[in-house]
């Protein structure tokens, strides 16, 4: 049966989020490189700080939905659109000596990541593999003798690698847990319900919340662009020969971001391509236009948090420790955010040039991670309890009231995920 909607309060904002925005975002951007590459950003696997679980209460069950590890561009374009700009410039003699050094190191780099492209790399395998090892070395109860790791995603080879390291890692680290994969149509509700869906939700009529285009953004953001292209090229405005700035600078952002990814070995080494605050700038940019993308994805994508409910009720049920992981995509995991309110993600502020403090695409890094951890009374009586992992630190439910720090009761938890769902979807009758 069809819920009704909040939908008129829903086209001004999607709710007002209890969670702390970063006001001093563009200086945190601006003094670390990785944080600026945005979705290029690799993530940080450092141990973070646990709050120790209520006195009674063991970790048994993990909920997880991941993005792929760090991969190659996942389309050419990120590699040939400068490619293509400075050959079409050597042959009118307008490189500068940057330029032509350039150009020399990209063919031969060209070649090498023709046929790799959207493929996960070696550093995108391990982090998999760690992420893994930190999973089980920390809730050991959930893979003990007995336990099921049940593991989809979705039909990216990228994403599909990705699980298949976590599950190895998982099957050496822990050999008397069950381990299955599996990628199906059946599985993309839970993996990437915004392609290819035959049961995807459908919703209530959401306009966009800025007025603002893209490339309006970009100019006003970002109006120095021509000097970065002066770096390279003798006359930057012939350089462009009609290209949309705003589109190529998305690609130039991606190419030099996407170094990040590789092994040091097969890496370009692009010092001085942007400076610290043209990055910084173009971040900001760039964050705008995942942003103006993925406000299209809420309603399709209500679906995972659906299947995270329902498959947490069945483990419940069941008694079966383990795990659930799914296997997808930056645009999905940045939706999930802003579907369940993770860490105030479901605000929007009534201007575009605020939306850096609430909205951030480098909270999704290469192998990003959100762990639903539930805790079972060990003497077998009582709540479940259940706490978030953000990229492996402790993250808050929207406007959720904990029982103890992190900790949420489950029915709680239950309840308001339910809820969020209602606000953006219809569920199928």
């Amino acid at each position: 049966m069809r819920r009704t909607l909040f939908s008129v309060a829903l086209l001004l904002c999607i709710c007002i989020a209890a969670g702390a925005q970063r006001k001093d975002v563009r200086n945190e951007v601006l003094a670390d490189w990785n944080l600026s590459s945005g979705l290029d950003c690799v993530i940080d696997l450092s141990v973070k700080p646990a709050t120790p679980a209520p006195k009674g209460y063991k970790a048994v069950y993990i909920s997880h939905y991941g993005r792929h590890g760090s991969r190659y561009a996942y389309t050419d374009k990120a590699y040939k659109v400068i490619l293509d700009m400075l050959s079409e410039a050597q042959d009118k003699d307008n490189l500068t000596p940057r330029g032509e050094a350039l150009l020399e190191e990209l063919v031969p780099f060209w070649d090498f990541v023709h046929y790799r492209v959207g493929d996960l790399t070696t550093l995108g395998w391990e982090q998999h593999r760690q992420i893994a090892s930190i999973m089980v070395k920390s809730y050991p109860a959930a893979f003990r003798s007995g336990s099921l790791v049940d593991a989809c995603s979705s039909s990216s080879p990228r994403a599909i690698m990705s699980m298949s390291s976590c599950c190895a890692a998982i099957s050496r680290l822990a050999p008397k847990t069950e381990v299955y994969e599996h990628q199906s149509v059946m599985d993309i509700p839970a993996t990437r319900p915004n392609r290819n869906n035959p049961f995807v939700y459908s919703g209530p009529s959401r306009p966009f919340p800025y007025d603002e285009t893209m490339e309006t953004f970009f100019s006003r953001h970002f109006p120095e662009y021509e000097d970065v292209l002066a770096r390279l090229f003798k006359d930057p405005k012939a350089a462009m020969a009609g290209r949309n700035p705003s589109e190529t600078f998305f690609y130039l952002y991606m190419f030099v971001g996407g170094m990040n990814s590789l092994p040091e070995q097969e890496r370009l080494h692009l010092d001085g391509f942007f400076t610290r605050e043209e990055y910084a700038k173009l971040w900001e940019v760039m964050n705008y236009a995942a942003f103006k993308e993925y406000y299209n994805y809420l309603t399709p994508c209500s679906s995972i948090v659906d299947d995270i409910v329902d498959k947490a009720d069945a483990r419940i049920a069941s008694r079966r420790p383990g795990a659930d992981l799914r296997y997808g995509h930056d645009h999905v995991f940045m939706t999930l955010l802003m579907i369940m309110d993770i860490d105030g993600f479901g605000h929007v502020p009534a201007s575009s040039d605020s939306l850096a403090y609430w909205f951030q695409d480098f909270r999704s890094p290469m192998g990003a991670n959100m762990q639903f951890v539930f805790y079972s009374p060990k003497n077998g009586k009582g709540d479940y309890l259940v706490k978030l992992l953000l990229n492996g630190e402790e993250a808050a439910l929207g406007d959720l009231k904990a029982v103890q720090g992190p900790y949420y009761k489950w029915e709680d938890a239950r309840a308001y995920l339910r809820k969020r769902v209602e606000k953006f979807a219809y569920r199928p009758e």
